[in-house]
């Protein structure tokens, strides 16, 4: 017995031993024989294995995001089912490639590969293998062990995944079991995202001797940086890996953007300020948006490999250079794209290229594209699809739509510092752009919404009323991404209807001098409606943006000349979109762009009316009126749990305090009273339902033709 119990242990321990050297220690004997090469590139062509012959692959794909509703993107959150379900609707879109920008969890990889063994017409994966965003933005060279050594066994860990022999804990960078081989159905690896320019830099400097490198596949040309030299010796490093381990070879890149693209001019700074004032370190960055160069051209594949090929992700808004250049060509992201397929003799691939259906701009654009937010599903629609033929027509390999479905989690440069970055994932604030990119949304409410602002009332009950007079009610309800109003006009009324809301005792005014109104509270936002026209402004004082970007907007500090606190002034409610700044050909100082987001639109924002506007804001319709306010518009920085800016002259910019109600009132003459609307925090219990956009139809129409 005593002998049957030691060899139990004995078994247990060799097959513990086993699966830690297999799967985790990544133990192998190196393969020798005939290299079987899944992919490669082919003058400006990609080409991928098919059988026993290789065909061109012309990318038409998107990117898949790792997150969803109520999650980080390192819960890894997103089930087998899910992923199956969104590949099955990601090839009726027409696309033939998905994207990963990092190690997914294993629920991703089987349904991938489940999906493809059961459908004659395949999807293919690029595989990303990124940094963190700490590793990214922080401190670290590119030759630490941070930085160079994570990328390192990331790209092993890719690799690994791909070929189905790895387990990953919980942690940054992948979890799971990983045990179906998919490498036969891999396009190539891509490393990197959009790199800081500033590490770049740094790296470059601190690593002048580290110029050149001569790999097993990749080797560097004479004119490499030592940043560029790191990005060969990882790409090198992983196409070794691969070939002694699987004996296969895909093709390889490493993530481009034009903020370091090889092509842009980098604009010199004089030393004379007086000769070129426009230069100026401090406005540079404003302009052109570069400080540096990395080219892929500076490497170069060595012993018969062929997989070298450039990787960027551009928009057409970004960054504001483009427009800035004189081209023969009026579309300037034609004539970007033109520039960078004539610069490479490589193929060129557009890994990104993204519009987004928030209701928050970010970025303003003057071609036949769009700007990036604020456009209807529609308007994304039919961006994405010109983009992509440009994409085309330039002579590129093909692009990825970014991304495949909203993510509540990501953070725009113009909105971040008014929102708790912690808890964003419970709530979707439809003003940070990021958080609109997707072709997949998900709408708040477990099959519908709790309101949809359309003209019909049904889902309004009188447990809803807040107001009741003889001219009008009032109603409310909230979501994860509004808070909804409900007027009923009970008489005709010629007059503009008010609203003022009072969200904070910190601030407020009980006048509104401009309209002549009377308030017997302080109010802190009012809005305004008359026939199709709508407005939401905010009393002065709290006005976030002229309190955080003070010096932006006007070239001065904010808490020098602030308002008075119960300031009878209401403003627009802006957003910034390019900063105060030297004007680049003359002495002159150039004001902020603002774009006015307090603006309200009228439409119908019902997903399933023929004249559906997802940018809709109200709706009326016999007198009945509806109206939603994004959370984030009423300085909520986590309506999830009801916080809200705090007072910003007090605490020197936005710090964030609870509440348990508003005040809300409504009328059409100059005395208003305000009722208490007791507010429910929903904390990390989410609802939400998928819904395909319009933009998904149109996408789709054009891509199966």
């Amino acid at each position: 017995m005593k002998k049957f119990i030691i060899l139990i242990f004995t078994l247990i321990g060799i097959y513990f031993l086993f699966d830690f050297a297999y799967y985790r220690w990544s133990f192998f004997v190196p393969k020798s024989g005939e290299i079987e090469v899944i992919s490669f590139a082919d003058g400006k062509k990609l080409m991928m294995a098919k059988g026993d012959a290789y065909e061109q692959i012309t990318v038409k794909g998107v990117n898949i995001g790792a997150s969803i509703p109520g999650h980080y993107v390192t819960d890894y959150a997103i089930p087998y089912d899910t992923y199956y379900a969104w590949l099955e609707s990601i090839h009726e879109l027409g696309s033939n490639t998905v994207r990963l920008n990092a190690i997914f969890n294993d629920d991703f990889y089987d349904a991938f590969y489940d999906y493809n063994e059961a459908h004659e017409e395949k999807l293919y994966l690029i595989q990303g293998i990124n940094l963190d965003s700490y590793t990214l933005n922080s401190h670290h060279d590119g030759f630490s062990r941070a930085y160079y050594g994570e990328l390192i066994t990331r790209a092993e860990n890719a690799v690994d995944v791909i070929h189905g022999r790895k387990k990953l804990a919980l942690n940054n960078a992948g979890k799971g079991q990983y045990k179906k081989n998919i490498s036969k159905y891999v396009l190539a690896y891509v490393v990197g995202s959009e790199w800081i320019d500033y590490t770049i830099i740094y790296t470059d400097n601190k690593y002048q001797d580290r110029k050149g490198f001569s790999g097993n596949y990749i080797s560097t040309e004479a004119d490499a940086t030592p940043f560029e030299t790191m990005l060969a010796k990882v790409l090198d490093h992983l196409v070794t890996y691969e070939t002694k381990k699987y004996n296969e070879q895909h093709s390889i890149s490493f993530i481009n953007s034009p903020t370091t693209d090889p092509v842009g001019d980098i604009p010199i700074v004089k030393e004379d300020e007086n000769e070129v004032p426009y230069l100026t370190p401090e406005n540079l960055k404003f302009f052109y948006h570069k400080l540096v160069r990395l080219d892929a051209e500076h490497l170069k594949p060595v012993n018969d490999y062929k997989g070298l090929f450039a990787a960027y992700n551009i928009s057409s808004y970004y960054p504001n250079y483009l427009s800035y250049e004189k081209e023969e060509y009026q579309d300037t992201y034609f004539s970007y794209l033109l520039k960078l397929n004539n610069h490479h003799d490589m193929p060129v691939l557009v890994t990104e290229f993204a519009y987004s259906t928030s209701r928050g701009i970010s970025s303003l654009a003057d071609d036949r594209y769009g700007n990036f937010g604020g456009m209807t599903e529609e308007e994304q629609g039919k961006a994405l699809v010109n983009a992509y033929h440009t994409i085309i027509e330039t002579g590129s390999a093909g692009g990825l739509i970014a991304t495949w479905q909203d993510e509540w989690d990501k953070r725009s440069w113009n909105t971040i510092e008014k929102i708790d970055i912690p808890e964003t994932m419970n709530w979707n604030d439809v003003q940070t752009t990021n958080q609109g990119l997707g072709l997949l949304t998900f709408d708040p409410g477990e099959e519908e919404s709790v309101c949809y602002i359309d003209g019909d009332i049904k889902e309004w009950s009188d447990k809803d009323k807040i107001v009741d007079t003889e001219n009008l009610s009032l109603s409310m309800k909230q979501d994860e991404r509004y808070l909804y109003l409900y007027v009923d006009k009970k008489k005709k009324q010629q007059a503009p209807l008010y609203i003022p809301l009072d969200v904070t005792e910190k601030s407020g005014t009980k006048f509104a001098n401009h309209y002549n109104l009377n308030f017997d509270r302080d109010v802190d936002f009012l809005i305004v409606l008359d026939g199709k026209e709508g407005k939401i402004l905010v009393q002065e004082y709290y006005d976030v943006l002229k309190a955080v970007d003070g010096y932006e907007l006007l070239g001065k500090n904010s808490y020098i000349d602030k308002p008075a606190k119960d300031s009878s002034t209401f403003t627009d409610i802006n957003l910034l979109i390019e900063p105060y700044s030297t004007n680049r050909y003359s002495r002159n100082y150039k004001q902020a762009t603002l774009v006015n987001t307090g603006r309200l639109t009228f439409g119908n924002g019902n997903p399933n009316a023929s004249d559906y506007n997802s940018q809709a804001d109200f709706y009326e319709k016999d007198g009945k009126v509806e109206i939603r306010i994004p959370w984030q518009i009423l300085n909520f920085s986590d309506p999830s749990s009801m916080m809200i800016h705090d007072d910003y002259y007090e605490q020197y910019g936005v710090d964030s305090y609870k509440i348990d109600e508003l005040f809300i009132g409504a009328s059409f003459s100059s005395n208003i009273t305000l009722n208490s609307y007791k507010l429910k925090p929903w904390g990390e219990k989410i609802t939400y339902h998928e819904r395909l956009k319009k933009s998904y139809e149109i996408v789709k129409k054009d891509w199966r033709v």
